[in-house]
């Protein structure tokens, strides 16, 4: 299941600063930015010192939803944190053509961010869409030394539910793309929402990103390459149908934590809950303490 919220965007590719000194990835609130090997520039900031985290947010989202909802705070005490915005999102470019959400491409995106930082290993944090980009790395690399996966099933890229939400969003918005390119659209058929997405964000965006997820290859819990955090609230049905699937063959170094109550939106927002979890497996983690 993904985090189906779509936010404002403009920009497909801007103009950034260029790198200036390694110290900026220490104690930086200031917007940084990493190029990816396609070219692509990823913003992100750093709080914090110590053993390296680098966040991934929900779909549509950015991540200032890590900012804002207590997470960084609640990190930086302890650990340097990178957060990031994932491609398409935020203030990184927002490249509008299917092929430049790849997993191998948002993979790379993250090991950009780190190189820019010195980080030769860290801990991955991904929420929702952000927990789905995770599993690839982790299943690629060394260099992750651990990843909390949050709210998404194990399995292919986008759950039976989650492909039929894409397909509907496609047969909804690409009509509505193609008539305002050619100059054809008649905005009084068009609801006040579908008006405001228009007039507010780019439907070719969100596209383009959505889409790429139906050819995402399947991750199975056995892949990962290093220990995991898998959490999950237990009114969120896919993930909890995943664990089910999964449960019996899931590595020891595959920790599961279920959290009663809570739906997919609140793994994220019901931070008093989730933190302290998340918090000591990481602990645990750059303590050694994490085997597989």
């Amino acid at each position: 299941m993904l985090c189906w919220v779509v936010l404002p965007a403009y920009a497909q590719v801007t103009n950034h600063p260029e790198r200036s000194d390694l110290g900026d990835c220490y104690q930086s609130s200031n917007t940084l930015y990493a190029q990816s090997p396609d070219g692509t520039q990823i913003a992100f900031d750093v709080t914090g010192d110590g053993p390296t985290i680098i966040l991934l947010h929900g779909g549509g989202g950015s991540r200032q939803d890590w900012h804002e909802t207590g997470y960084v705070d609640g990190a930086k005490e302890s650990f340097r944190v990178i957060a990031m915005d994932i491609r398409g999102h935020g203030e990184s470019d927002k490249p509008i053509d299917q092929a430049s959400y790849t997993t191998d491409k948002l993979v790379q995106d993250i090991l950009a961010v780190a190189d820019y930082c010195g980080a030769k290993t860290f801990v991955l944090w991904g929420f929702s869409y952000g927990g789905n980009i995770s599993r690839y790395l982790a299943a690629q690399s060394d260099r992750v030394a651990g990843s909390i996966i949050m709210g998404i099933p194990f399995g292919p890229g986008v759950s039976d539910e989650g492909r039929t939400y894409i397909e509907s969003m496609e047969d909804h918005w690409r009509p509505i793309v193609r008539a305002q390119a050619d100059n054809t659209l008649d905005w009084d058929t068009l609801s006040n929402e579908e008006q405001v997405v228009l007039k507010e964000d780019n439907p070719s965006l969100f596209l383009a990103w959505l889409n790429a997820i139906l050819e995402w290859p399947a991750v199975l819990p056995g892949d990962l390459r290093s220990p995991a955090l898998w959490l999950i609230g237990s009114e969120n049905k896919g993930a909890m149908a995943s664990l089910s699937e999964y449960q019996e063959l899931l590595p020891r170094s595959v920790q599961v934590h279920v959290i009663e109550g809570l739906t997919h939106e609140q793994e994220f927002t019901e931070i008093d809950e989730v933190l302290p979890v998340m918090l000591e497996f990481t602990h645990a983690v750059w303590g050694g303490l994490a085997k597989d």
